[in-house]
């Protein structure tokens, strides 16, 4: 099992790979204010959004509503840290109560996550872990990782670099 910030699900529902997600970890958790930030892209036409809603209704990514210890403790934490949004500290939030990793992409909510001693993989950890797990090949990797600009994710030279050296060394 896995907690989920939106940012994963989206890109990797753009690239049709939202299933690795499943492939690796089972089940899926998202809070719903996350769902919520999601599902607003049905508005704008994103296609990604129902892909994730079609996931939700499979039942295997799974939305939690946060009770209202959780509801204090997010508040908390966007006090502590203003500058991370509502959905990333419920994600924060989802995960620590769980006791499992959670998936981030957002630089902000990654420092959190460390702070809060979160295991965390972002959207490159998850596709490096689908080689490993011989989900997919290396060269699909590398495709599905340089695509990633195309969709608006921005990769900096030193993470891409960093990803490819690591994609290489993979088993």
């Amino acid at each position: 099992m896995i907690v989920s910030d939106s940012t994963p699900l989206i890109y990797l529902a753009k690239l049709g790979r939202l299933q690795l997600l499943q492939d690796l970890f089972g089940e899926v958790r998202v809070s719903a204010e996350v769902m919520k930030e999601i599902v607003r892209g049905k508005q704008h036409g994103f296609g990604d959004a129902t892909t994730i809603e079609n996931a939700s209704s499979d039942g295997w990514l799974k939305v939690i509503g946060l009770n209202a210890s959780q509801r204090r403790r997010l508040s908390k934490l966007r006090h502590m840290f203003p500058d991370i949004s509502e959905a990333d500290a419920s994600a924060l939030v989802l995960a620590k109560d769980l006791k499992v990793p959670l998936c981030v992409d957002d630089n902000r909510a990654v420092k959190v996550a460390e702070v809060m001693k979160l295991k965390h993989v972002g959207i490159l950890g998850i596709i490096l872990l689908s080689v490993k797990r011989n989900l997919m090949r290396k060269d699909q990797a590398e495709g599905l990782i340089l695509s990633l600009p195309e969709h608006g994710f921005y990769i900096g030279p030193d993470l891409l670099s960093e990803f490819l050296k690591q994609l290489r060394k993979a088993q």
